[in-house]
């Protein structure tokens, strides 16, 4: 007995330790939050005991046994989100993750397109941000190892944050990302835009010492700086707005006690030094003599570069500086009457403003900053004019002309061109042309087609592009539709007055919400099945509804928004039944099929009056509360038990979903035989009655006779 126990115990050990998780398919995944601005992934997540879910194999890596587990972020606002994730501590580096946009979690989910930023990844650590997302969409991640043996354990780290927002309180704060450190020691540029909405003041909080004192506190907005390894940092905010001030304090928690570090406004940057690796809380203030709900704010963090020491050996020389960084190390604006010759490059880190013309003697022109220009013309040749990114190598952004083609072109296959407004680091996109995939192109925004020659709208070619196959477009002033080129024609229209829509009708007008063409046979395949076809046909004065096998049903009831079916009936040939009706039925009358050539083995009811004298006639009241869907009425009613009926007439008792019903026309035949019965009995004891009657009146008159003698 104790071995027994001592078996059990081992197996249930063993099935626990590799039971399947919660998110072990998309339908259970765990849900991960998005946290402010940034994020460090610092918590741990399992997959031990995972298992495949079917119908999602491969993806970076393609495998016969990818045990994966599921996670799912709803999307923000603003359509985006970065997402990170790194090895736990002792564990593997090659987890590889799959994005899917919104939809069915059981086996409609989509693979993030190319133009949503991340997609797949398979090293780790990982960081990317997902672009042109739905707000309030739910994306779905599945994690797996690849060839991964079902009940291998492991662990990972991940985050998701939403890369722009600005949180009202220092414990929901998100981490700022910092810059490297720029090389000649200055400060970062404020180009990040980042927002707040709704703004509260955090309570507790010593009010900044540079803010000025003609504006009472009103909101604040909080992130998190983790000191860098150097333990030198710079912050800065955008210059348009010099009513920002940036506040950094240390606090052993996000609810404080919290101590002012450094302080800044307008175009200021503020340096600091703070232990490397821990966390300061930055608070961000506007003045303001009234609340603002939302707005925006440029802010940038980078590590430091202080200037290095005096280097006379290399004879250096400074200008408004102490210690020069190359050999010649202005501080402040310089200005030249005449042109400056170089023999390298000329490196700005500002705008390069031009009142003239750039001119390019001796090679093609590069230039990586902002430009400011009256003008810019090239010299009457073929080929490149103009690289954007990667120089005038083989492959680069930038501008060509060909033979009376003007180029815009990216550097990869995979490269995408969009275009949109604002700028690049504020850019709303309109529309994308892709290189990649089977979509050429996305828009968003609606795309309007005018007339040429002929009506507006859109061929579409072969897999070949050798012929067009069919055209998206108007069939007429007052129609729109899809045109077949090898022969349907115009197979669907609408009319875009009436909204009536037609099917096969070619250029006829469809005159109903849904028009066919007048022809007789099936109209509307809904399911091609492996032994027939459900669907709607016309067929010479009968309108078919039809099902695909012999056991199937055509059912009539209703439906919630919810998708939850109730039935009122169905026929279905099911014997004995044809038709099944959840509820009564009104009509003027009802036929039966009884010719007797429908008939065999035809004999007698044996017995019918002592059979109808077992039946019991009750009375009752249907219990609706329990059996809603079958649509009982309600009140007092009479008939009979169908198992006393079955015990005597069996025949007239049909059984289905395990409940017993009587057809009531099948007693009719017992109830004629029964009456017939009794008639007979009542003329057989009548021709009694009236035999003892005449004996009677003869008895009657021997006894007359008899007293008269």
């Amino acid at each position: 007995m104790k071995k027994i126990i001592l078996l059990w115990i081992l197996l249930a050990i063993y099935v626990g330790g590799y039971a399947q998780p919660a998110n072990d398919n998309a339908c259970g995944a765990i849900n991960i939050s998005v946290e402010n601005l940034g994020c460090e992934p610092s918590l741990i997540y399992s997959y031990t005991g995972a298992t495949i879910t079917p119908g999602f194999y491969g993806g970076c890596i393609n495998g016969t046994s990818d045990n994966d587990v599921w996670y799912k972020v709803t999307v923000p606002a603003n359509g985006q989100f970065t997402f990170k994730m790194d090895a736990a501590p002792s564990e593997s580096q090659s987890i590889i993750a799959s994005w899917y946009s919104d939809g069915n979690c059981a086996n409609q989910l989509i693979p993030f397109q190319s133009n949503n930023g991340i997609f797949c990844f398979f090293s780790l650590p990982f960081t990317g941000t997902a672009l042109n997302l739905t707000p309030g969409s739910v994306t779905y991640l599945r994690v797996y190892k690849p060839n991964n043996p079902t009940g291998t354990s492991g662990s990972f780290k991940m985050c998701v944050s939403n890369n722009n927002v600005l949180a009202d309180d220092p414990c929901n704060a998100g981490f700022m990302d910092i810059e490297a450190a720029d090389p000649l020691g200055q400060t970062c540029l404020p180009i990040r835009e980042l927002s707040y909405s709704n703004a509260s003041l955090t309570a507790g909080v010593p009010n900044p010492t540079c803010q000025s004192s003609n504006f009472n506190e009103i909101r604040d907005v909080w992130f998190k700086i983790r000191v860098p390894n150097s333990g030198k940092f710079v912050l800065n905010a955008d210059a348009s707005n010099p009513t920002t001030v940036l506040a950094v304090y240390s606090a052993t928690t996000c609810n404080g006690p919290f101590t002012q570090v450094g302080c800044t406004y307008g175009n200021t940057a503020l340096k600091l030094n703070s232990s490397p690796g821990s966390i300061l809380y930055a608070r961000v203030n506007r003045w303001s003599s009234s609340p603002i709900p939302s707005s925006t704010v440029k802010i940038c963090v980078a590590d430091r570069n202080d200037l290095p020491a005096v280097n006379n050996s290399v004879g250096k020389v400074g200008i408004g500086v102490d210690s020069p960084f190359t050999k010649l190390h202005v501080i402040g604006s310089g200005y030249f009457n005449d042109k400056i010759i170089a023999g390298g490059d000329i490196e700005t880190r500002g705008n390069l403003i031009v009142q003239g013309n750039i001119i390019n003697r001796t090679a093609n022109t590069g230039l990586s900053g902002s430009l400011t220009l009256d003008s810019l013309a090239f010299t009457n040749r073929l080929g490149n004019h103009l690289s954007l990114y990667g120089g005038f190598t083989p492959n680069h952004y930038g501008l060509g002309i060909q033979g009376g083609l003007m180029q815009i072109y990216a550097d990869a296959a995979a490269a995408n061109i969009a275009f949109g407004f604002g700028s690049s680091n504020n850019f709303t996109e309109r529309a994308r042309i892709i290189n990649q995939g089977e979509y050429g192109m996305t828009m968003k925004g609606r795309l309007q087609l005018s007339t040429g020659t002929q009506s507006a709208g859109l061929w579409l070619t072969n897999t070949a592009n050798s012929a067009n196959a069919a055209f998206i477009g108007m069939a007429a002033d007052d129609r729109v539709g899809f045109f077949g080129g090898t022969g349907s024609q115009w197979a669907l229209t609408m009319n875009t007055t009436t909204g009536n829509v037609g099917i096969g009708l070619n250029t006829a007008n469809p005159t109903r919400p849904l028009s066919f063409p007048a022809s007789l046979g099936e109209k509307i395949l809904l399911y091609p099945g492996g032994a027939g076809e459900v669907g709607i046909g016309v067929y010479g004065n009968e309108l078919r509804l039809h099902a695909d096998n012999p056991g199937a049903a055509v059912s009539f009831g209703t439906q919630t928004n919810a998708g939850v079916f109730t039935q009122a009936g169905r026929f279905q040939i099911s014997a004995p039944y044809a038709l099944f009706v959840n509820g009564s039925i009104w009509a003027n009358g009802s036929t039966y099929a009884s010719d007797a050539r429908f008939k065999q083995n035809i004999s007698t009811i044996t017995s019918p009056l002592q059979k109808l004298l077992q039946l019991n006639g009750v009375e009752y009241e249907m219990r609706t509360d329990v059996f809603h869907k079958n649509n009982f009425q309600q009140g007092r009613q009479i008939g009979l038990l169908a198992q006393n009926v079955e015990k005597v007439v069996p025949e007239a008792v049909n059984e289905m979903d395990g409940y017993k019903g009587v057809d009531y026309a099948r007693l009719v035949p017992l109830l004629i035989e029964s009456i017939k019965e009794q008639q007979l009995q009542i003329k057989n004891r009548n021709e009694q009655i009236n035999k003892i009657q005449t004996q009677l009146d003869e008895l009657k008159l021997l006894f007359e006779s008899f007293i008269n003698k």
